[in-house]
């Protein structure tokens, strides 16, 4: 289980609106601008962990050599039904994200935290830290080349709308495949629960996952069974 406030409080979205009250229904982009980012202050009681990055032993054998720069990680293809073991980590642009010594991001440069296995749990972990990258990190290679990107990227620089992000605390895989995944990513807010979905390409000549823009743009829905969706530890 993710720790109370794993993810921190403040995130300012672009674009759409995360009107996330009471009895209001979610509908709203998650991309940010960069240039205000807050970070709330690390939790007292428990402070933010690090992991061994890059240097990690992977916990099955390893994948063939491959192009790229990322390191050989987990080729554990199985679902990911129970949580994969994570530890919380501090963006530089200031949110607290789930890392793995097993499924990345094995390689965390600046505000571009990438590198994650080539498996279903891999898109797990990279599906919120690429989002992060691309928002507030402004880090326009965590999406695949396309159209898309490259007009969300443009609008999310100029937005300035700001609303606070809310935790997120579970996950679910919506679909996966060799080159594809789709990822929910479960909050709550008050007495009201909300997922976004991400979707995932994975890149050959990178040995990585990336968004993928070209499908749709990450947005919120109300959840109605939170309980189908698996809790981060």
């Amino acid at each position: 289980m993710a720790e109370s406030d794993p993810l921190g409080k403040s995130w300012k979205l672009w674009g759409g609106v995360l009107a996330f009250i009471a009895v209001l229904v979610v509908l709203g982009l998650i991309f940010v601008p960069r240039n205000t980012p807050a970070p709330e202050a690390a939790p007292t009681t428990a402070p933010a962990p690090s992991i061994p990055v890059e240097s990690s032993e992977p916990s099955t054998t390893p994948s063939k050599p491959r192009s790229g720069d990322c390191p050989a990680l987990s080729t554990d293809t199985s679902f990911p039904n129970d949580p994969p073991a994570t530890e919380w980590k501090r963006h530089p642009a200031g949110m607290l994200l789930p890392v793995s010594a097993e499924h990345g991001p094995a390689k965390q440069d600046g505000d571009f935290w990438r590198c994650f296995s080539h498996t279903p749990t891999g898109a797990v972990m990279a599906g919120i830290a690429l989002t992060f990258d691309f928002s507030t990190g402004a880090i326009k290679d965590a999406a695949a080349d396309s159209p898309a990107r490259d007009k969300l990227f443009a609008e999310q620089q100029s937005a300035t709308t700001s609303r606070e992000f809310p935790a997120i605390t579970a996950y679910r895989v919506m679909n996966s495949s060799d080159t594809r995944a789709a990822i929910e990513y479960l909050t709550k807010y008050g007495d009201k629960y909300a997922a976004m979905r991400t979707d995932l390409i994975w890149e050959k000549s990178k040995n990585d996952w990336r968004l993928d823009l070209s499908v749709t743009e990450p947005s919120w829905n109300l959840v109605n069974d939170p309980n189908s969706y698996t809790d981060f530890k």
